[in-house]
């Protein structure tokens, strides 16, 4: 059942005080560059763009939207609509100890998608650029 094991999941970052941010802009508004002064600025440990799962100015987990050939294989990867994408992040974000994370995308829609697929809960502060 889909349903209950998203529930539990999103109970299971709850109970280890995880904080879900998201940073909210179109193309080439500079997400990735302000992606770091946020991170400072709100204490966040990790971040998730365009399929990577970063912390500090390391790559631990995922593929780079960037690096594929075509614009639908992009925007598939930045949404981690792989099975095995996703998972390998997932698994990466378990053995990670961290209490706040942001996921940057091109809408809160897209954000939102990116939180399930990587069984984290749906952003608490969403931040415009």
């Amino acid at each position: 059942m889909p349903g209950i094991r998203s529930l539990i999941n999103h109970f299971f970052w709850l109970f280890r005080g995880v904080q879900v941010f998201a940073l909210v802009g179109g193309s080439g508004t500079g997400k990735s560059f302000r992606a770091q002064l946020v991170a400072q600025k709100h204490g966040i440990d990790l971040f998730v763009d365009d399929g990577l799962l970063i912390r500090g100015q390391r790559i631990l987990a995922g593929r780079s939207a960037k690096k594929e050939k075509g614009v639908l294989a992009a925007i598939g990867t930045a949404l981690f609509a792989d099975n095995a994408h996703a998972e390998d992040v997932r698994s990466a974000l378990n053995r990670q100890s961290f209490k706040r994370i942001l996921l940057i995308g091109t809408s809160e829609k897209m954000v939102r998608k990116i939180a399930k697929r990587l069984q984290l809960p749906h952003p608490t502060k969403i931040i415009q650029i």
